[in-house]
């Protein structure tokens, strides 16, 4: 029953044509969140190079706001370890993920807001949980 129920909801619908893309390396990740038909991925892109690490921390931060699906809104404290996030040295380091997440936010957040606010199920969950809606 509740895994028919899981399987039901559909993942959100948006017209990729309204997200502004900085650049060739946005568009790439775009593609690979958002599906042809236009609905966000129901599943993480495999991390295989650095573009699909970056679409897999922006496919867990979009998924977090706006999945209908429970398990997505879950915290999303791992979400930077999918970035090709290395230092100098090769080794991987947090502070470069942080800058490169908070370059990465932007698309986030115009992914997003092509999506109706009503529709922001786990901004609204997560809302609820706190006492703010």
């Amino acid at each position: 029953m509740i895994d028919e129920i899981f399987r039901t909801k559909s993942m959100p619908v948006i017209d990729a044509s309204q997200v502004v893309v900085r650049d060739a390396e946005d568009s790439k990740i775009l593609n690979l969140v958002v599906k042809k038909d236009g609905s966000v991925r129901a599943s993480k892109p495999k991390v295989r190079d650095a573009i699909s690490g970056k679409a897999a921390y922006v496919w867990r931060m979009v998924c977090f706001q706006v999945s209908p699906k429970g398990p997505h809104h879950c915290m999303p404290v791992c979400a930077d370890f999918d970035l090709p996030a290395y230092d100098e040295n090769g080794k991987w380091s947090s502070s470069v993920a942080r800058a490169m997440s908070k370059e990465l936010d932007v698309l986030v957040d115009a992914i997003v807001n092509c999506v109706p606010k009503s529709k922001w199920y786990g901004v609204n969950r997560w809302g609820k949980a706190l006492g703010y809606l």
